[in-house]
């Protein structure tokens, strides 16, 4: 098999490998944008910090949970399922949430991390894909 022929399956492998996560993240925003649209917002308070450790000796991760009333008036617990390394909020701090009307245990805290950052890597891991596997089809075109 010649080399360019080579390099061509693989962008082409590397291609469809990143089309998947760069839809699947387009997906994921647009999702996300029609929850913010129908989403009513009220405010929260952290109650507590959730640690959590990856494997031996990993940092540990902080995951808020929100207490918060929905507009029936019943008082509602957030458990974020995404933690960070870092404590981004304490005990004690107003946080904006948001939750559908129809069903108030579908909440997001509206913060970019909770609401961006898994589209995010999707279309981030995806659209490098998707380049580099065409320049590594161009490459291929002039490898004689």
């Amino acid at each position: 098999m010649e080399t360019p022929y080579i390099l061509s399956i693989i962008a082409a492998i590397l291609f469809a490998a990143g089309i998947i996560p760069a839809i699947i993240g387009v997906m994921w925003r647009q999702r996300i944008r029609d929850f913010i649209q129908l989403a009513e917002q009220v405010e929260g308070t952290v109650v507590e910090l959730v640690e959590s450790r990856g494997g031996k000796g990993g940092r540990p991760t902080y995951a808020p949970v929100v207490e918060y009333t929905d507009h029936f008036g019943q008082r509602r617990e957030h458990r974020a399922k995404i933690g960070a390394s870092w404590q981004r909020f304490s005990v004690g701090d107003k946080v904006q949430i948001l939750y559908e009307r129809n069903d108030p245990d579908s909440t997001k805290i509206n913060h970019w991390l909770d609401l961006y950052f898994g589209p995010g890597i999707c279309l981030f891991l995806g659209i490098d894909a998707v380049f580099f596997a065409i320049v590594l089809f161009v490459v291929a075109q002039f490898i004689v």
